[in-house]
This record gives C-alpha cells, structure tokens and sequence, in this order.
C-alpha cells in the first residue's frame, strides 16, 4: 500500500484505540460508536477485490470510512469505483477528509439516506458488496443488492458472530435460500460471511 493509505489507516487504529479507552471508563456503555472493521477483516477484502478484478464496488455502512480505505484502495488497484452509502451524511464527510488524505477520494462516491433506496438506485451491476450495517439490516439489504448482483460476484457481511450471532445466523441461512449463491463462515474478527453468486441467471428459490 501506499505510504499515504498506511498513514491514514494507523491515524485511524490510534483514533479507535483512545474511543476503547474511553469506553472502558464508563460502566454503562456497552459499545462503542465508531464499530469498525478489524485491521485483518479489511486486508482480507482488499485482496478479494483486487483478486477478483472488481470494478464495481458497493459499501453498506460508512461510518467513520475506515473499512472505505480499504475499498477504495484495491478500487484504484482495479480502476474501479467504491459506492459507499450510510444514512449519516456527517460521518461521510469524515470519511471523504480522511480519503483525501489518502490520495483515494476519487474512487469513491457517497450516497447518504436509507440503504434500501440507495440500492434501488444503482444502475450497474455490483461485482463486490461489503454489508456492514446493523445486524437487523442484513437481510433486507441483501435482499435488494441480489437481483443487481454480477455474474460471480461477490457478497461479504461483517459482524456475523458478534455482537449479535443469533441475527447474524439468520442472515446467513436466508442467503442459502438463493440456489445461485455459494457461501462460507470465515473466523476472522467478528465473523465474516463470504458469498458469491455461481450462475450468471437468477435461480427461483
């Protein structure tokens, strides 16, 4: 990477770092509100994007952009484009400062407002999607990206195991209800599920 992309990234890790010691100062937080991605999660999707030659790639869930960097760094690999939407038009301007700084803001473009509405809007296919918003979203939101999915594209969903596994195993027997998706468990950070749809024509389920 980048030295400008490391620089941002560790700027970031130091950033989260305080907000946990913050949190552990106060008896009755239970999260904190940043929620990103681990650091291997993130390198992780990297490397699937810049493997699988994703043009097109579609986020769920920028908060803060520390899992953007990550996309829009492999996006740049690829020449492609990262859509990342959140319903938080502040935090992606957060976002869009720390990108700059990075030298990537030109590969990523923001939608801001319901995730659902987002989706619906696109006109192109998605070859790569990160879901990471909350756990009750998850379906809904795989729901709509689905029939604007590529040929053997790509779906990844953090946050399967933890904090909620019961909400993230319902996602990931929903998604096994499409014939045309292959999809695994990976244990790594807070779970990551890995989908990729087989077959370039939708499957009745």
């Amino acid at each position: 990477m980048h030295p400008d992309v490391k620089r941002v990234l560790v700027e970031y890790e130091r950033y989260f770092q305080h907000e946990f010691e913050v949190l552990l100062s106060m008896p009755n937080a239970k999260h904190t509100t940043l929620l990103p991605i681990e650091p291997e999660s993130g390198r992780l999707i990297n490397s699937l994007i810049r493997g699988s030659k994703a043009k097109s790639i579609l986020e769920l869930g920028t908060c803060y952009g520390y899992s953007t960097i990550y996309l829009a760094e492999a996006a740049r690999a690829n020449s492609g484009i990262v859509t990342s939407c959140d319903f938080d038009a502040e935090k992606q301007s957060f976002a869009n400062g720390m990108l700059r700084q990075a030298g990537l803001a030109d590969h990523v473009v923001f939608r801001s407002g319901d995730a659902i509405d987002a989706i619906e809007g696109l006109e192109e296919e998605i070859e790569f999607c990160v879901i990471d918003l909350w756990n009750s979203y998850y379906m809904p939101a795989f729901d709509a990206v689905y029939p604007k999915l590529a040929p053997l594209a790509y779906v990844i969903a953090d946050n399967i195991t933890s904090p909620d596994p019961v909400a993230g195993e319902g996602y990931r027997q929903h998604i096994r209800l499409r014939k045309d998706i292959e999809s695994i468990l990976l244990p790594i950070g807070c779970g990551l599920e890995l989908s990729r749809r087989v077959q370039a024509i939708d499957c009745l389920v």
